[in-house]
């Protein structure tokens, strides 16, 4: 059926903004009508719509937000939703009613507040969880006429957006941001966008990294699984494979196709999708006591996907078309380097990921099984990569390419593997006794020297659960022999975790007071 052009400006909100052919039929257009999602139908020009009312109020504040447009370089945002909440044109977000509750992640929130809240994402940046190009994406979010991103991911960097505006945030706002990024989110395969794949791998990693940092640690990990699922049903851990399913088998299971890259920049967003969930996914289930859900170690889950690069080597340096890759992660652990692929300083947080991964495990296993000769010889193949993984990084410098909270991660996850590898035998082994907390005095090291300048809005989450090793670490040292020195070492990590107050890390800190209290009951005497 085919109807006849709209005047410029009278299509229906949903049309406009989807870039479909509206009939501009009342109440409900048929494209709205005939959808499965967007249920609403508004005209800009009704007079009585809730956005268009929502426009009206504060229309005073759209200059304001040039100002945040030209803020390129800035840490931080001349207009805050701080700022918009006490200019008294009450822009607030309101919880829905019980009747649109289904829809409200399938509305876009005031255009002022929406700017807003993506520059506070983007400016202070959640580096170690955005794998997006971060240009392709700042365009697409604010410029009215680009293809905007998915209702999921647009909701859930809402989410962080409010988040990372810690004197603005209110449990009110967040509690409506969270309930819309994950309406969305769970229905984001069902949207109509030709990047929703890619986009919802984005959004369910934002979502696991929101509900870790909270301390919400079984929704964290639904996220997370959920993302792992996606990569591999897409076949994200196949780009640029040298070994094309001949077969046929693995195709069954690419049930969410990502599409096709367009260029270099594409190509490089799902290399780097891939490798951001397994880096969530190995930490976290580790944490959890359980294998990752990327099984990469069998035939079927088998990465060959390339390590993952900073964004701009990808155009920089890009890859030959006929460049192929296999058996990723297992010649890294067997200690092959490809050194005629191009190496990236952002290969190396999957790599302290896995060696953290596979460190605890082998552990774990020869403590409980002490003459398993495999076991011994994982442990040995291990604890000669870690050395070197450790030699080959460069401590954390700010005149690097990759971001500085980048660096500080992976500095930290790699001492942690070293820790966690020899923790089991510390009781028996004077050399992995020494080793640990060599390690332990090494994250200490970093926190003093680099830690003043993480954001203290967020820092990754992981980080919470790093320091509570060391300072195990250190409480272990303390009953033993170096009671003075460890208790020192002990000290400085509790006052890094109490300037970084977020759930989680407020309780691993509470965890940790208590575990200490025996050990260095001089810290909480009465003074």
């Amino acid at each position: 059926m085919s109807f006849l052009p709209l005047a410029r400006g009278s299509a229906c909100t949903n049309c406009r903004r989807r870039k479909i052919r509206c009939d501009g039929k009342k109440p409900k257009c048929s494209p709205c009508l005939n959808s499965d999602v967007f249920s609403d139908c508004e005209y800009k020009n009704s007079g009585a719509s809730e956005v268009q009312s929502l426009e009206n109020r504060i229309s005073v504040l759209e200059a304001r937000i040039h100002e945040l447009e030209s803020e390129e370089t800035s840490t931080t945002p001349k207009v805050t939703v701080h700022d918009l909440q006490r200019t008294g044109s009450e822009v607030y977000l309101q919880a829905p009613s019980s009747d649109q509750v289904s829809q409200s992640g399938f509305q876009d929130i005031p255009p002022v507040l929406s700017q807003t809240l993506l520059h506070n994402f983007m400016l202070k940046s959640c580096s170690l969880c955005f794998f997006l190009d971060r240009e392709r994406f700042k365009h697409s979010g604010l410029n009215a006429e680009a293809e905007r991103p998915t209702f999921a991911l647009l909701n859930t960097t809402y989410l962080w957006g409010i988040l990372l505006s810690s004197s603005a945030n209110t449990p009110e706002q967040e509690a409506i941001l969270v309930s819309r990024a994950l309406q969305s989110s769970a229905h984001a395969l069902w949207e109509n966008h030709p990047q929703k794949v890619l986009q919802c791998i984005q959004s369910e990693v934002l979502l696991a990294n929101y509900f870790y940092c909270a301390g919400r640690i079984f929704e964290g990990k639904y996220h997370n699984t959920a993302a792992a699922s996606l990569v591999l049903s897409s076949g994200a851990h196949k780009i640029r494979t040298s070994s094309p399913d001949a077969s046929g088998y693995l195709a069954t299971f690419n049930v969410n196709t990502l599409s096709e890259p367009s260029d270099a920049i594409e190509e490089g967003e799902r290399i780097n999708a891939f490798w951001a969930v397994l880096i969530l996914d190995a930490f976290w289930n580790t944490v959890h006591g359980v294998p990752s859900s990327i099984p990469y170690t069998t035939p079927m889950a088998r990465v060959d996907t390339p390590w993952p690069r900073i964004m701009e080597e990808y155009t920089r340096a890009p890859y030959d078309p006929q460049f192929r890759s296999s058996r990723t992660i297992e010649r890294f652990l067997s200690g092959v380097f490809d050194y005629g692929i191009p190496d990236s300083p952002k290969a190396n947080f999957p790599r302290a990921a896995i060696l953290f991964e596979r460190a605890t495990f082998t552990g774990i296993q020869l403590l409980g099984n002490p003459h398993s000769e495999q076991s011994h010889a994982s442990f040995s193949s291990l604890d000669i990569l870690i050395q070197r993984f450790l030699i080959s990084i460069l401590p954390p410098d700010p005149a690097l390419e990759a971001p500085l909270d980048y660096q500080f991660c992976v500095y930290s996850l790699a001492h942690a593997a070293d820790i966690q590898l020899h923790l089991p035998f510390v009781s028996q082994n004077d050399i992995s006794r020494t080793r640990i907390f060599t390690a332990a005095k090494a994250i200490v090291n970093l926190i003093d020297t680099w830690g003043h300048v993480l954001e203290k809005e967020y820092i990754n989450p992981m980080l919470a659960i790093i320091w509570t090793i060391a300072c195990k670490v250190f409480l272990d040292e303390g009953i033993r022999m170096q009671y003075f020195e460890a208790r020192t070492l002990f000290e400085r990590v509790m006052a890094a975790m109490e300037r970084h107050p977020f759930p989680l890390m407020k309780h691993q800190l509470a965890q940790v007071k208590e575990a200490s209290a025996s050990c260095f009951p001089a810290l909480y005497a009465p003074y």
